[in-house]
């Protein structure tokens, strides 16, 4: 394969799967601070930043012979794979309906987590009163996050 085939098929694996893992990294971040993402997506370090998390969904996926590293064959077979299964027209190419199922299908664990944080009583029901006490729960967190980084922001212009 040329330099250039290579470079662009790497550049589309790499756009491919970075836009699939974003609720990977965040379902990551989740896990590891108690259902609650620290600030947002800052923590998102803890995983390798973005292309860190993108680099777990693909091992997880990708990786056949479990050695802990991506070769390209098995970069271009889990590619294909994933065209394979979602690519219900078969003409290459994914729609955007055949996308959002492919999107639908990654990102099902981590709204089930989402439900299940909600639903504080376990009932397989959400009701206002856990909405309202996730919500409460929110403002109470980013009003500590708010505290932690009172005077930032001000730059120079604040000191006029």
């Amino acid at each position: 394969m040329k330099r250039p085939t290579k470079f662009a098929l790497a550049a589309v694996a790499s756009l491919g799967l970075a836009a699939v893992a974003v609720p990977v990294i965040a379902q990551q971040g989740q896990m590891q601070h108690g259902g609650m993402m620290d600030g947002g997506m800052g923590n998102m370090g803890h995983h390798g930043g973005m292309m860190g998390g993108a680099q777990s969904y693909a091992m997880a996926t990708f990786d056949t012979n479990s050695d802990g590293t991506l070769s390209p064959e098995e970069m271009t077979a889990g590619i294909q794979a994933e065209l394979t299964t979602y690519d219900t027209d078969a003409n290459g190419t994914l729609s955007l309906e055949e996308f959002a199922v492919m999107h639908a299908a990654h990102t099902r664990p981590m709204t089930v987590r989402a439900f299940q944080m909600h639903d504080a009583d376990g009932d397989a029901q959400v009701t206002e009163a856990e909405m309202a006490a996730m919500v409460a729960m929110m403002q109470d967190h980013m009003s500590e996050r708010q505290g932690d980084m009172q005077g930032m922001g001000h730059g120079m212009m604040g000191n006029n």
